[in-house]
């Protein structure tokens, strides 16, 4: 009995995009310039927000707006994980420091892992 062999080939989404600086388009990137302004641009952008953006897009960190700071920190780094592995470039999201800066910030950092190489993110997050 014959059996047949599916070769599944993984097609990954093109990361050739405008390059946005200081709000203005000033020519194209691709790679890990691209994934370094996907992880910028989507952590910038509230979900459920924006009506062009599908309801995986953005993150809710505005959610912590208020919340006292140890659920903010508990809270911060599955709310960007889960804003960031939806990208199928993205392989994992890790060491994750995250320091109280004030009584109404955070500063986070942590690496996103891509197919291309990895971006180092630093943010700051008002709680």
């Amino acid at each position: 009995m014959d059996e047949e062999i599916f070769n599944e080939e993984v097609i990954l989404t093109p990361s050739k995009t405008y390059k946005v600086t200081n709000g203005r388009i000033i020519g194209f990137i691709d790679n890990l310039g691209a994934m370094s302004q996907f992880v910028d641009k989507t952590l910038s952008t509230p979900r459920f927000t924006h009506l062009i953006y599908t309801d995986s897009y953005g993150t809710e960190l505005e959610d912590l707006i208020g919340e006292n700071m140890d659920l903010a920190k508990a809270e911060l780094e599955r709310i960007i994980t889960e804003a960031l592995i939806i990208d199928e470039r993205v392989s994992s999201i890790n060491n994750f420091e995250i320091v109280e800066v004030n009584r109404s910030s955070l500063l986070v950092k942590f690496v996103v892992t891509t197919v291309f190489g990895n971006v180092p993110v630093e943010k700051e997050v008002t709680i």
